[in-house]
């Protein structure tokens, strides 16, 4: 038997006429907990059987209430049905079978009724009596409650006591063991979640033929791609063909799992471990520790084990185009034409490993692997743009027009059928979400509701509708906003709200941000016209994500300013009082929808003052959330990541710039990152703010000499060591100081190192960012120890504690890297591949290169004999995103066995230790590519000395000297 699921959802089960006034103090009741009554009310027209819509009810629901009178009620004449049972029965005996918590009233022999509130047909009143006599005994172990009213008052006061007692008993945790993640067994079909549409599904005989053909044991092509715009009906094509046509077409499946990356929290690292909880039966924390590239490898070996089917449902969402806070609110045509992320392509994969995994199942047999998105990967296109091998890709067009008619005739329109197919293709070309929409602008026309024929007619509705010379997208749009135009007063004011957010609420947010202003009657309406959805299962409630952004794009000025200050002031209830506490990127949600919904509002200035009042240093010291913090940046930009907008305040402008710089550094694109930290240099100036000055003057060395001008970046370090004095703030001396330390310590000028590091002051507090100043320090100097040859494990033990407490996550990656590289030294390879692997872990997690990670990770795997390919293996770190490490790639090489290739890389990397030439270099790089070219029999190439005329002055530098000129000595 299951367990009760934990979801606020209550089925209301009765006969209807004779109970009416009993149902709807029921629902009130039910209501005025918070939770959501499931019945027949809310019914929609579907194209499944009343047994089949009643039970379906019971099953979506996590307790069943039974209101039994004095009528049986409707007996249904089906297959399903052989006791001729009521649906009433029918619902109660599966509420019983399932488990649920049950409410059970009777109506006792003192109630009034009227005459035709009494079961006369003789053999239905015998059914009645059987039913009441098995209602009062049926709860077995499961929370039951039996009571008999008399009146509608005594009814009302019992079922509010004993609604409000079972929401207690549905909120109370059920105990299980860590090892029941309420995850089916194989081959049982496993959704998370479950798909939920907003109408039934109709038509598509030649793409479920496609999929059935594409699914067959002789199919060449794991991989099959649906692509098409929002609301094209990918997600209820594929639901249907995995539900009712994939058990069919072969019999052999291991399991059928489906996974939508709709839902927040969706990534490919959850989709992996769910994937592999369900087919390998192991609990998800035994897989939680696992990092992405293991994920992948235990996949594919079950994918090519035995013939899974996996959905992967909205793909597009990993993507680069749609890694942003307003995912939700993207429209198909902002999608894809521009890169949010570092100017990355928009179809590439937020993070690199998760293009590794797509590239794996495209080679996944005997497995069949089923994607819908509006994008497609760029991982399974070759340089043409045609599918790579085992991909087969599919575009999915509109619904047949006669398709398109029966699914405005199952939501009850009624019309000429040739005009209904004339006006369905020619204004939104059978679009499967518009032509729901249409329905929902029929069913509400005043005059006839239903009638399509007079509403199609009728120059105030649907024969203002000339829309034939839009391309689809703005056909599917300008339905939308029509229907939007047309709603109630209150359904619209709750959509529009709705739209605001990027993501589900239950049903006591959902109230709250209305103000408790009809809701459920606005909640009912919407629901009826297909504009919201709700989830049953989990009490959520959502919109399309094309709904959204077409709500949220077509809303004015006065409503977007109105109802964003409803979500404003929710949200700033919420905000999070204690960052140091976060234990994770959900608990910061409230924080970014702030930011977010500010941001829609048009009020930068006070988004930017939450972003930077605490969220900011979170998002970058301890989770380097890198990409989020890009995706939240964004909209406080022009074309450029160098251009603020200019109603910003300079200094908040600069802080905003310098965040953005160094998100971008640490993406790999130091060029941006540059750029960007000399605009916040200069913002900083303009406002007076003379510590953000210097410290965007320390960070422009830093980008400089990631371009590798040593001389320029030593010459800015020093004029930014003049400038720390001259402002006089101990942090900020601490950090020019630093800065210093770390450049003279990698030119290898030890002893001016030693005397730098001896200077740096003690003070400075104890807030967060002395802290991480402290620790960065630490780091710096164990590297420079490693350099020379003397850093103790104790030691470096010590820095990574010390990241920890100050919840530096980099610091606590670096340290990880610097032990794997130590480890490998010493031949440790065991110890070296286990600390590696978790640095790459650390970095991929977030979408960070870190290819001198990757390729000694390799090379320690080497030596494991765990490359099954490594010359691939080297080759393709040698063109990954982010540079290459090339010093590790000739170590690589040199094990393969390839010395020249070897030899290419060792060259590579002397030339650019030498950088500027002596004094000017790489001290330690340039000795290790030194002896690695020795050992290799190869001459050491005479490169030039430094020279001042190669060394052209960078213009920041007379900038920098005048910001000096305008500091006190």
């Amino acid at each position: 038997m299951s367990a009760p699921r934990q979801y606020p959802g209550v089925m209301v089960s009765s006969t209807y006429a004779d109970l009416r006034e009993h149902r709807a103090a029921l629902m009130s009741a039910i209501q005025g907990q918070q939770l959501h009554a499931v019945a027949m009310e809310d019914d929609t027209a579907r194209l499944v059987t009343v047994v089949e819509s009643s039970l379906e009810k019971v099953r979506d629901a996590a307790a069943y209430v039974a209101i039994i009178g004095r009528r049986y009620g409707a007996v249904p004449e089906c297959a399903a049905n052989p006791d001729g049972l009521s649906l009433t029965h029918l619902e109660f005996r599966e509420a019983v079978r399932l488990g649920r918590p049950i409410l059970v009233f009777i109506m006792g022999a003192g109630h009034l009724v009227t005459e035709d509130g009494v079961e006369l047909d003789p053999v239905k009143r015998a059914k009645l009596e059987k039913f009441r006599e098995e209602a009062k005994f049926a709860g077995g172990d499961v929370h039951q409650v039996y009571d008999e009213f008399t009146d509608l008052a005594s009814f009302a006061t019992a079922a509010t006591k004993a609604v409000a007692e079972l929401r207690r008993v549905l909120e109370t945790p059920q105990p299980r063991s860590e090892s029941e993640d309420h995850i089916p067994a194989a081959p049982a079909l496993y959704a998370k979640p479950r798909y939920l549409g907003s109408h039934d599904f109709v038509g598509r005989e030649a793409q479920l033929a496609t999929l059935s053909d594409w699914a067959k044991p002789a199919g060449q092509h794991p991989v099959l791609l649906f692509e098409a715009i929002g609301g094209s009906g990918k997600s209820i094509l594929t639901w249907e063909w995995t539900n009712r046509h994939a058990p069919g077409v072969r019999g052999d499946w291991a399991g059928r799992f489906w996974y939508s990356f709709y839902e927040a929290g969706a990534v490919m690292s959850d989709f992996c471990r769910h994937a592999l909880a369900y087919m390998t039966g192991k609990p998800l924390k035994a897989l939680a520790a696992k990092n992405q590239p293991e994920l992948t490898e235990l996949l594919v070996q079950e994918l090519e084990s035995r013939p899974w089917l996996l959905v992967l449902d909205g793909l597009e969402r990993v993507l680069v185009a749609y890694h942003r806070l307003d995912a939700a609110q993207v429209r198909d045509e902002q999608a894809g034409g521009s890169d949010e992320i570092a100017h990355r392509d928009p179809t590439t994969a937020i993070r690199p490993e998760d293009d590794d995994l797509l590239r794996s199942l495209a080679g996944a047999a005997p497995s069949r692997i089923l994607v819908t998105s509006r994008l497609v990967p760029r991982v399974l296109l070759n340089q043409s743009s045609q599918p790579i091998p085992g991909v087969l890709h599919e575009r999915l067009p509109g619904l047949r027009p006669a398709d398109a008619e029966a699914l405005m005739r199952n939501c009850e329109v009624r019309g000429d059928a040739a005009a209904m197919q004339s006006f369905l293709q020619r204004h939104c070309d059978c679009h499967p979400l518009v032509t729901g929409i249409v329905a929902g602008l029929v069913n509400d026309y005043p005059p006839a509701r239903g009638d399509f024929d007079r509403w199609s007619t009728d120059l105030k509705h649907g024969g203002s509708l000339e829309i034939g010379g839009l391309d689809l997208v703005q056909k599917r749009n300008h339905v939308l906003s029509k229907a939007v135009h047309n709603l109630p007063r209150a359904s619209r004011r709750l959509l529009s709200t709705l739209a605001l957010l990027s993501g589900a609420v239950d049903y006591a947010r959902l109230d709250v941000l209305n103000r408790r202003r009809s809701s459920a009657a606005a909640v009912s309406d919407l629901e009826r016209r297909g504009l919201l959805q709700c989830d049953r299962q989990t009490g959520q409630y959502d919109l399309h994500p094309v709904v959204r952004a077409v709500v949220a794009d077509g809303l004015g000025a006065w409503d977007r300013r109105r109802l964003g200050n409803l979500v404003i002031d929710y949200f700033s209830a919420r905000r999070t009082t204690r960052y140091e506490a976060v234990s994770s990127l959900d608990e910061l949600q409230d924080d970014i929808t702030l930011v977010r919904t500010l941001v829609r509002r048009g009020r930068l200035t006070a988004a930017a003052d939450v972003y930077l009042g605490g969220l900011d240093r979170v998002l970058r010291h301890q989770f380097e959330a890198v990409a989020e913090m890009s995706s939240l940046l964004r909209p406080f930009f022009g074309t450029e990541w160098s251009s603020p907008s200019p109603k910003l305040p300079a200094g908040v402008a600069s802080a905003l710039v310098n965040d953005a710089a160094s998100t971008l550094s640490r993406l790999g694109d130091s060029g941006q990152a540059r750029k960007a930290w000399e605009t916040a240099f200069r913002l900083a100036i303009k406002s007076g703010d003379q510590r953000e000055a210097v410290v965007n003057l320390s960070n422009i060395a830093l980008a400089v000499h990631s371009a590798n001008r040593v001389a320029a970046s030593w010459r800015i370090r020093q004029l930014n060591l003049q400038a720390a004095d001259r402002v006089a703030d101990v942090r900020y001396v601490h950090c020019a100081r630093l800065d210093a330390f770390e450049w003279l310590a990698q030119a290898g000028r030890g002893e001016e190192a030693e005397e730098m590091r001896n200077t740096l002051p003690p003070g400075g507090g104890e807030d967060d960012f002395m802290r991480r100043q402290r620790c960065e320090a630490a780091l710096v100097h164990a590297l420079f120890q490693a350099d020379r040859g003397v850093l103790t494990d104790d030691e470096l033990a010590k820095v990574e504690a010390q990241g920890r407490r100050a919840n530096h996550r980099e610091v606590i990656r670096s340290v990880r890297l610097l032990r794997g590289s130590l480890l490998a030294q010493r031949g440790d390879w065991h110890g070296s591949a286990t600390e590696l692997s978790e640095a790459v872990r650390m970095a991929r997690e977030v979408g960070i290169p870190s290819p001198a990670a990757e390729t000694r990770l390799a090379l320690a795997q080497f030596h494991l004999g765990q490359l099954s390919d490594p010359a691939q293996v080297a080759g393709r770190l040698a063109d990954q995103h982010g540079g290459s490490d090339h010093q590790a790639l000739a170590e690589l090489w040199l094990a393969i066995g390839d010395a020249d290739k070897a030899r290419e890389h060792a060259l590579i990397a002397c030339r650019w230790a030498w950088a500027d030439g002596e004094p000017y270099v790489r001290y330690y790089e340039l000795e290790q590519a030194k002896r690695l070219l020795a050992e290799l029999g190869a001459p050491i190439p005479v490169l030039p000395p430094y020279d001042p005329a190669n060394d052209p002055e960078l213009p920041i530098e007379a900038e920098a000297r005048a910001f000096l000129k305008t500091l006190r000595r």
